[in-house]
């Protein structure tokens, strides 16, 4: 079986490949049905892996499928090196879509729907956290001298001063700043299309009215609060950064300032919950900061029960 894997998929080839499949039209409802883009985007993505690995181009293609397709699926991921939450996503993706036809009588069952998940780690999250000292070397690293520098800083510290994902970065409006009773926040919009409103450290507010003084676009309310380095000539112009551009931007400066390759855009989450916890923040305020819906996801971040430093053994002495 030849897995396509996500780091060599040819989104323009995926997005032709999801519509190849528009033979069963329901496919289209169920994923018009998700509410966040980034989820859909997720789930399209797993869905047309699974159809390239399969070859599922139609309606009958789809009756085919079997609990053993979904097990070698499960399998080839698992040789192909991916992590237990990952392929849990993928397979959840597609069973999802298989329960949707299922109830559509588009099929009979669900294939998908008792194969076994790998088990996941539910004390922690993989994502490494950073030293406060490695923090301030990557906010310092970005070139103040420039409007790009002055940009990055701005971008590094949302998500360091509010452990706010890629995906909440690139939507936020130059409007999503403001004052609000005597603090100055940000209103995010989180997973399920929600919207998170955080009241932001001073660093950050700093770092924010920098950049919007160095573009210029300060008082254009609806444009996007970061914005290429290239000076649109008209307002409708203005585009946001993307996630892919972002993701770079974070570990150009990771890697500058020598982090190795696992530290990654996730990590400013997981140091942000960490150092907060680790400075009186209550796991409440902790969940409500990140736009958590259940206090058990914000304790996976939790980093402080891992400290290197209190290992048992630096106790022993030979």
């Amino acid at each position: 079986m030849d897995l396509v894997t996500t780091e060599k998929k040819d989104y323009l080839s995926l997005e032709k490949l999801f519509d190849s499949i528009g033979a069963v039209p329901e496919s289209a409802v169920w994923l018009a049905d998700k509410r966040s883009p980034e989820t859909r985007r997720k789930y399209k993505e797993s869905v047309a892996e699974f159809c390239r690995t399969f070859g599922i181009e139609s309606d009958e293609d789809w009756k085919k499928v079997k609990p053993a397709h979904a097990i070698a699926y499960r399998e080839a991921l698992i040789k192909a090196g991916k992590s237990e939450r990952t392929i849990n996503a993928k397979l959840s993706a597609v069973s999802s879509l298989f329960k949707h036809l299922v109830e559509k009588h588009i099929v009979v069952e669900n294939p998908i729907r008792d194969i076994k998940r790998p088990k996941v780690q539910s004390n922690t999250t993989k994502t490494p956290a950073i030293t406060l000292k490695q923090v301030g070397s990557m906010l310092n690293a970005p070139d103040l001298e420039t409007l790009q520098g002055i940009r990055d800083r701005a971008i590094l510290s949302t998500m360091f001063y509010t452990g706010c994902r890629i995906g909440e970065v690139v939507k936020l409006k130059v409007k999503d700043f403001f004052e609000d009773g005597g603090y100055f926040v940000l209103d995010l919009k989180v997973k399920g299309g929600k919207e998170n409103r955080v009241a932001i450290h001073y660093e950050l507010q700093i770092a924010i009215r920098n950049y919007l003084i160095a573009s210029g676009h300060g008082q254009e309310k609806e444009a996007p609060l970061f914005l290429g380095i290239k000076r649109a000539r008209r307002k409708s112009d203005f585009q946001a950064l993307t996630t892919r551009q972002i993701n770079q931007l974070f570990h150009k400066y990771a890697k500058q300032v020598s982090l190795t390759d696992r530290i990654r855009p996730h990590s400013s989450r997981a140091t942000f919950a960490t150092e907060g916890l680790r400075g009186g923040a209550s796991l409440e305020e902790m969940q409500a900061t990140l736009g958590h819906s259940n206090p058990q996801t914000t304790k996976l971040y939790d980093k402080r029960k891992f400290g290197h430093k209190e290992s048992a053994s630096f106790r022993v002495h030979y």
